[in-house]
Order: C-alpha cells, then structure tokens, then sequence
C-alpha cells in the first residue's frame, strides 16, 4: 500500500473540521462511493485526471486522513495503488499531494474560543440544502451553533485550477499544427475548467473551456484534412 497518510491532532470544532472537509471533496469534485467494500471519495476518471481516492475522519480532536492514487486501465477497472512520487503520472500525483497539504494547513486556520463557523472566505454558494455554508439558522451547524458569535472561515482555493485550464487550453491551439498535441491539451484544459469555476476565477475557467473546445474541434478537423490529403 503506498498511500499518502497524515494524522494530526487539530483540537477544533467538529462543525468546522466538517465544513472544511465538505468544502475541500466539493470543489474537488469528489463523489462517496464504494470501492473494494470501503467507502470512499474519489476524483478523477482516469482518462486525463488520474483517479484520485482519500478517506478521512475526526474524533477526539485528532484528525486523521489517508490519500492514494491508482493506475486506470478501462473505465472502472484499476490498478495498484500508487505513491504520490515519481515520474509517471508525477503532475497530477504532486499536484494532489499539494492540495492535501493546504487542506491541512485550512485546518490549522485559528478560531476565536467559543465561536461559531460561518464561512464568508471560501466562495461556496449558499442557499441550497447539503452544500456548506447554507446552514446558518441551523443549531448546531457551520454558522449559528446555537447564540455563539459566527466568525468566516478560509475555505480551499481553486484558482490556480482556473490558470491551468486556461494555460493548457492556449497550448492546444497548436492543434492547427500537431492535432494530437491540440487534442491531448485541449482535454486537459477542459478538465480543469471545472474546479477553477468554483474559484473567483471562474470567468477564466469559463473561457478556457470554450478555447479547450475549439482546440480540440480544430485538431480533429485538422487531423482529417491531413488524412484526406494523404489520401488524395
């Protein structure tokens, strides 16, 4: 097993751990699911995005959570777990360990003594039921916990996402030239647009995901030409 595990003891609220953590697998994009008899929460379809799986808990003010990657050979059949090192699939593997370490270091954020959870700095939508930061008026949940005084919280950024889609989006462009280049880039870029809408960089997500898909219809049509002209 080669999987990334970190155990920390945060003494912090359990609204606000959860709050983090709900806000953390959302703008993620991880779903609970049962994998292998366990539940868990896993990212990431494997055609672009290496399959990303973690599974976490809280009790006695210890924060505990396990992180892993594993090889995708067809849709839903997976292989070994993998280290987040090295150099196959080494981007996507350092960029996850990289979000996990910021997830803690949201946990570690400080809080007044006695004061309650309403989130203000993470950008999560609010007003729908079971997404974080629409409980206030709720005891006991982020954001009343009974006549405490609220105090916002930092949630997880997923700017840099934004960028990234936009960057590799913009590299496949070059598809007009090397259509499979166009095509491998301008997928990446769409899968990222994702995440990054969920940041207040969304209007460069969104755009990236229109470059992403010109990108990859330009490749194709540019592929075929090729073909056509080879043909003829």
């Amino acid at each position: 097993m080669a999987r990334y595990i970190r155990e920390v003891e945060l003494k912090q609220p359990e609204d606000f751990v959860q709050y983090i953590m709900a806000d953390f697998l959302g703008k993620h994009g991880f779903k609970l699911v049962e994998f292998k008899g366990q539940q868990v929460y896993r990212a990431g379809g494997g055609l672009v995005e290496i399959p990303k799986f973690l599974v976490w808990g809280y009790q006695n003010g210890v924060f505990h959570l396990e992180a892993w990657t594993r090889n995708c050979w067809l849709p839903g059949v997976y292989g070994r777990e993998n280290a987040m090192i090295g150099f196959m699939g080494c981007i996507p593997k350092e960029a996850y360990k990289n979000d996990i370490e910021a997830l803690i270091g949201l946990l570690f954020q400080p809080l007044p003594p006695n004061a309650g959870v309403q989130p203000g700095m993470s950008g999560v939508p609010t007003g729908q039921p079971g997404v974080p930061g629409n409980n206030a008026g709720q005891p006991g949940m982020p954001g009343n916990m009974g006549m405490q005084q609220p105090v916002y919280v930092r949630g997880t950024d997923t700017s840099k996402y934004a960028t990234m889609s936009l960057v590799f989006s913009l590299i496949g462009l070059l598809g007009i030239f090397i259509p499979l280049v166009g095509i491998i880039f301008g997928a990446m870029g769409i899968t990222y647009v994702k995440k990054g809408q969920t940041s207040e960089k969304r209007g460069m997500a969104t755009a990236a995901f229109v470059i992403g898909i010109i990108a990859i219809v330009i490749s194709v049509l540019s592929w075929a030409l090729n073909i056509f002209l080879v043909l003829i």
